[in-house]
């Protein structure tokens, strides 16, 4: 095996998706809809995959709940369904340490674009977010 150390340095501009980034910049789930077909993307599809797209952007709640969660060295990541998306997404979790099954989108604190999600602690058990 041959070891290689790669540095990249680059900057990519936010292009169609800076509603999306601003948005998480600001700790604000902002997600694609589809006026034709109804279909909700967070994070952001380009195009639906229906036949006449009508796409626009919708500021959803910010919470979403937990299907899986991963703990590691690294961190702690999860597969979330957010409140009003049709798919779901990969978070990282921004309190290692806490349970529940239901979290806010919070924005994140070195101004680089992240998914992440804070976990309120509440269980399967409670019937609110």
């Amino acid at each position: 095996m041959i070891r290689r150390e790669v540095s990249l340095s680059y900057e990519l501009a936010p292009g169609w998706l800076a509603p999306h980034v601003d948005g998480l910049l600001q700790g604000r789930a902002v997600a694609r809809g589809c006026g034709t077909c109804g279909r909700v993307s967070f994070p952001p599809e380009r195009h639906c995959g229906c036949a006449a797209p009508a796409p626009h952007w919708i500021t959803l709640e910010g919470w979403a709940e937990v299907v899986f969660r991963t703990d590691g060295l690294d961190g702690s990541f999860a597969l979330v369904s957010f409140a009003g998306s049709s798919t779901k997404s990969v978070v990282r979790l921004v309190l290692d340490s806490a349970t529940g099954r239901f979290g806010t989108l919070v924005a994140p604190t070195d101004g680089q674009p992240a998914l992440l999600l804070a976990l309120n602690g509440k269980g399967a058990s409670d019937d609110t977010h």
